[in-house]
């Protein structure tokens, strides 16, 4: 039970949202969940109600009737949807705009809010301890409003395609290789060039500036993030899903921490999540 309850805590807060009966939602996958423990979680009336402070459905079924299904990629889940494999797409409510923004075909069909905030972090194999806590210092600089800059330019202002990002280049220097996703527009966006762009791109820039050191983005889908990662393939993950809180003292199982992985304090947050449908 103790196990549901962590799943059902993360799977809500991040994945979560309006649902009719027996609707199918494609969701990124998570390094630490199976699909099937995401769906006995997300199933419980009980601890889906008890974790949920609003919500807002426009056919008025309940969440817990939705069934989820992983994708590795974001555009695997838009193309699942356009073609009607699910009937929508759950996603981050930035991702969610960032969706009914760019394409006209897409409507939303629910806003839910989590009691708890999800974040996203970097992540590290433990072996890299030093690069995590180098990168967590850049982020305690930028808090001094550089950070808030780069949402606002990068995530609250952005309504169509993010502006290329350029890194400065040091000789000499150490090169980090940092795995990049696609699959949180705008924050961790890829254009159609394949060229990474927009709020991820900036915020590694900064940190590289700030370190001294190249960065080397690696484009991976979200379903290989772990593999590169173990694997050695790159230093860094872009982002990981972590809680913002514990829950009634107990800790919660993190869906996209594995056993070996260290992650940055948390940089960017939110707690409201989108249902997202085709017209």
């Amino acid at each position: 039970m103790k196990k549901i309850c962590a799943l059902a805590l993360m799977l809500v807060l991040t994945l979560a949202c309006c649902a009719y009966s027996e609707t199918m939602a494609g969701i990124l996958s998570k390094a630490n969940s199976s699909e099937e423990e995401y769906q006995v979680a997300f199933s419980n009336e009980d601890i889906h109600n008890a974790l949920i402070t609003a919500e807002v459905f426009s056919d008025g079924v309940k969440a817990s009737d939705l069934r989820v299904r992983f994708y590795d990629s974001f555009m695997a889940m838009q193309l699942a949807l356009n073609r009607g494999e699910v009937d929508v797409i759950l996603a981050p409510a930035f991702s969610g705009e960032y969706m009914l923004r760019n394409n006209p075909e897409y409507v939303l069909r629910g806003v839910m809010i989590g009691t708890t905030p999800i974040a996203l972090s970097f992540g590290f194999m433990e072996e890299k301890a030093d690069l995590q806590r180098r990168f967590n210092e850049a982020l305690a600089e930028m808090n001094n409003g550089a950070l808030a800059l780069l949402v606002r330019d990068y995530i609250t202002l952005t309504y169509k395609e993010p502006p290329v990002i350029t890194f400065d280049k040091f000789d000499d220097a150490e090169t980090i290789n940092v795995a990049v996703t696609g699959d949180l527009p705008p924050i961790d966006y890829i254009a159609a060039d394949g060229t990474p762009a927009g709020f991820n791109t900036a915020l590694l820039a900064e940190i590289g500036r700030r370190l001294h050191v190249n960065i080397n983005l690696v484009n991976i889908e979200t379903g290989a993030r772990m593999s590169a990662l173990k694997s050695g393939r790159v230093d860094a993950i872009f982002w990981i899903e972590v809680l913002g809180a514990i829950k009634d003292g107990h800790e919660v199982h993190q869906s996209d921490i594995t056993e070996g992985v260290i992650y940055s304090k948390p940089y960017y947050g939110w707690n409201q999540v989108f249902l997202i449908g085709k017209k």
